[in-house]
């Protein structure tokens, strides 16, 4: 038998309180499993009282937290939490990095750290078999390079299966997030049929250098892989 939600206990807060701190209250509320996806907040009239705000401070926090893809409002229904899904998180963030060149250089940099460093690990940690499905797939990609919605989905699960033989919980961690972001520099670059080609040419390297243990190797062929993107994508977007 499934054990009902406790009923969330909202903490009061200053009645001088700016519609921010009302947003860190419900995020926070989110965060310690207060308030849990698809959850229905109180009425509006209640959840003013019981925050001690403002109702016009209230709404102005709902709409930035709906905004933000935290909260959604259901036609005659009221206002909930959102799935949460990473994706739907990560959707005001795409629109920043697709607009704002300085972030999405922000978005490779970090990559480079973290991905090279996976490649060295996945080097040495792989197993065998884990090799040899790489390799596979690896080549089953030829026939993905030719349509740009297959080949991102492509190229995400090769660096989702190195993170994985990389055996490294919290880099692989820190590294997902970083993914989820970059798909907004992926469906930039991979219009282009060159980028494309030259990326399953980089994975073909990654995986032989991969696959004869060298953890240097695979380091500096992943960087140059994400610097090849990053050319074609300042030459795509003119920056």
């Amino acid at each position: 038998m499934v054990k009902p939600l406790s009923e969330p206990q909202f903490t009061a807060i200053r009645r001088n309180v700016v519609a921010n701190e009302t947003i860190e209250i419900i995020k926070q509320m989110i965060i310690r499993g207060e308030l849990t996806a698809g959850q229905r907040l109180p009425a509006e009239r209640d959840l003013a009282v019981q925050l001690g705000v403002s109702r016009p401070s209230l709404r102005e926090a709902i709409r930035a937290l709906i905004a933000l893809n935290i909260l959604e409002s259901r036609h005659g229904e009221g206002t909930f939490v959102s799935s949460l899904e990473p994706e739907l998180l990560s959707e005001p963030i795409d629109f920043v990095l697709q607009v704002n060149g300085d972030a999405l250089f922000s978005l490779f940099e970090a990559r480079r750290v973290l991905e090279a460093a996976v490649a060295a690990l996945a080097a040495e940690r792989a197993t065998d078999l884990e090799l040899a499905e790489l390799d596979e797939f690896v080549k089953q990609g030829s026939k993905k390079v030719g349509d740009a919605d297959e080949f991102i989905e492509h190229d995400v699960e090769f660096h989702a299966r190195l993170r994985s033989a990389a055996r490294s919980p919290v880099l692989s961690s820190l590294l997902s997030s970083v993914s989820t972001l970059s798909l907004a520099s992926r469906r930039l670059t991979a219009q282009d049929a060159g980028t494309r080609a030259r990326a399953h040419s980089d994975h073909r390297a990654m995986v032989k250098a991969l696959k004869a243990r060298d953890p240097q190797g695979s380091h500096d062929l992943m960087v140059a892989h994400l610097e090849h993107v990053l050319t074609r994508l300042k030459r795509q977007q003119g920056w």
